[in-house]
């Protein structure tokens, strides 16, 4: 965005505009322990992290909302806060988020948890995540193999049946109890009996 640039912190203006405002809901409201951790944003790779804060806002809003995402990365990325307060991130995105800005803030801080601890700076849950697509898709490639031989094993089985009635059709035709192999009596009597043939044509 071309503006992106108003998001990277806040001016001193800001700062006095919402301080005191900040100050009575950060006495006022709670929020989960996770939140007393500190998190280095520069042992943070973002770009894995700018993914999920689309998705999720997706998920919330309904549609991708370029402004939130812009003002939420903005916020973590911040050059002269690497360290950002969790608890000032979630009273600033309750504007947007409104009542699902608590479970966002406490699902994203504990992923820069485990983002910070990983010397890549990615999320061991984005790991497992991996992990598991390619367990799903090596399982589906073992799945489409078997069916490829199950396969194979049928049509040749098919072709072992129809080789074999055609063998046995040709089997019969060229047998002597075939159709094509039956005399008549008369021919008969004279392949099997030439003296019988003989005493037959001389017969009145």
């Amino acid at each position: 965005m071309a503006d992106a640039g108003f998001f990277k912190g806040t001016s001193a203006d800001q700062d006095r505009r919402f301080s005191d405002k900040e100050l009575k809901l950060l006495k006022t409201m709670k929020f989960p322990p996770e939140f007393d951790k500190k998190v280095d944003m520069r042992k943070v790779n973002l770009s894995v992290i700018r993914p999920w804060i689309v998705k999720k806002v997706v998920e919330l809003v309904g549609f991708e909302d370029e402004v939130v995402v812009e003002y939420a990365m903005g916020l973590l990325e911040d050059d002269s806060q690497p360290t950002p307060d969790p608890r000032k991130m979630q009273i600033n995105l309750t504007g947007f988020l409104t009542s699902s800005t608590p479970a966002f803030m406490s699902a994203l801080w504990n992923l820069l948890l485990e983002a910070q601890e990983s010397p890549a700076g990615v999320p061991r849950t984005f790991v497992e995540e991996k992990k598991e697509e390619m367990r799903q898709a090596r399982a589906g490639d073992t799945r489409a193999f078997e069916e490829r031989d199950r396969r194979a094993r049928l049509d040749e089985i098919r072709t072992n049946e129809r080789e074999a009635r055609g063998g046995g059709r040709e089997a019969w035709r060229t047998s002597p109890f075939s159709t094509a192999s039956l005399s008549t009596p008369a021919q008969t009597s004279l392949s099997l009996s030439p003296q019988l043939s003989f005493s037959l044509s001389h017969t009145p």
